[in-house]
């Protein structure tokens, strides 16, 4: 994993959304392939794309580009990296793709996330390791984990890298593989070296598989790298079994559900304490003169608008179940026109451009102090 990867992408998602030419942008020279040293691999199905879902019509799932990768473990919980599930709000606005290329995933491939868990001792360099919990079902098997000790002879065997990060060319969304080589380990992380292979940008929270008794496990998560892309350590299942057998439990025993969206309610005038107390794609986000309501994540607290096929000024055309109507703020009188075509409002710029900087500053803030935590080791 390339560290700078999650951070490109998520100021380049927020600045793409307020360009209506959808220009690809060039990923710096310095970003090297994902899995480098692998090859696209249509196996591994329960490894998927982590992907932000925009809340504006027009703006297609399938353009989405990719913030992490992470493994489905359990019917609807993905293990991932705990730095890809560290802001609270974000599996609010996100999808895991279970397709090997995502650009050309169907709609039931394609699952929303309700919630997301981090470790209780993460840190920057420690206890790299969260899930995100699926609204549904996925739609493939879970692959199983290795939850007990790790063999004798683990250093010097060989596992295998998946993940869906940058390419040479700044793409990404293609499951791509490849094989590489334990070099270390320690009571909560191994380290691995190219053997050819290894997982760079955007593959933060993918999974390292082992062959054990002719049985692939997953035995660790992507954590970080060398900018390289030549080294990399991994956060060990095994170490943390108690965690994910928490979580999987819970959520096997009472699996999250959401109130169904219903464009016609008055969102500003329906009070809510927490995320999960709104519909799917709604966040519980407070309103400018106090209070909580329920929002569409990603924007400023309001309520829907008429039916649109564009924006209306500042007005953003959102998704709203199978409809798209115009979201208003919630100091503004109900209703309001509609104009086809044209820009996302200055007010879903400003809104995704803070949530994105939000999101930069925290990472950027982590990945020094996991520097620091590499150099301190060294």
């Amino acid at each position: 994993m390339k560290p700078v990867g999650f951070l490109l992408v998520l100021v380049l998602t927020a600045a793409g959304a307020c360009d209506s030419s959808r220009a690809p942008v060039s990923a710096p020279a310095s970003v090297r392939q994902s899995v480098v040293g692998g090859a696209p691999e249509p196996g591994y199905p329960a490894v998927g794309a982590i992907v932000p879902v925009s809340p504006i019509c027009g703006e297609p799932d399938a353009e989405a580009p990719v913030l992490c990768t992470g493994t489905l473990v359990a019917p609807r919980v993905v293990l991932t990296a705990a730095h890809c599930v560290e802001n609270t709000d974000a599996p609010q606005v996100l999808s895991v793709v279970f397709a090997s290329e995502t650009a050309r995933a169907l709609g039931t491939e394609r699952v929303r996330v309700v919630d997301g868990r981090i470790h209780p001792d993460w840190r920057a360099g420690a206890h790299d390791i969260g899930v995100l919990i699926l609204a549904e079902d996925a739609p493939v098997p879970p692959m199983p984990l290795h939850l007990a000790s790790l063999p004798a002879d683990f250093v010097g065997r060989t596992t295998r890298v998946v993940g869906f990060g940058l390419d040479e060319d700044g793409r990404t969304g293609l499951r791509r593989s490849g094989t590489a080589r334990v070099t270390a380990t320690d009571a909560g992380t191994f380290s691995i070296e190219a053997a050819p292979a290894m997982s760079c940008g955007g593959d933060s929270g993918g999974p390292s598989i082992l062959d054990i008794d002719d049985t692939e496990l997953v035995i660790g998560v992507t954590a970080f790298g060398d900018l390289a892309c030549t080294t990399g350590t991994n956060t060990r299942v095994d170490a943390h079994a108690d965690f994910l057998h928490a979580v999987m439990e819970e959520t096997a025993r009472a699996p999250p559900t959401r109130p169904r969206l219903d464009a016609a309610v008055d969102t500003c005038t329906v009070p809510c304490e927490a995320h999960a107390d709104c519909p799917l794609g709604m966040a519980c986000v407070v309103q400018p003169g106090g209070g909580r309501s329920c929002a569409v994540a990603g924007l400023e607290a309001g309520r829907f608008g008429a039916l649109c096929s564009g924006p209306d000024g500042a007005h953003p055309c959102v998704k709203a179940g199978d409809t798209c109507r115009l979201w208003q703020p919630c100091d503004e009188a109900p209703g309001g026109g509609c104009a086809a075509g044209g820009n996302a409002g200055a007010q879903t710029c400003a809104t995704l451009l803070a949530l994105a900087s939000l999101l930069a500053r925290r990472y950027s803030e982590s990945l020094s102090r996991s520097q620091e935590v590499k150099s301190a080791e060294r």
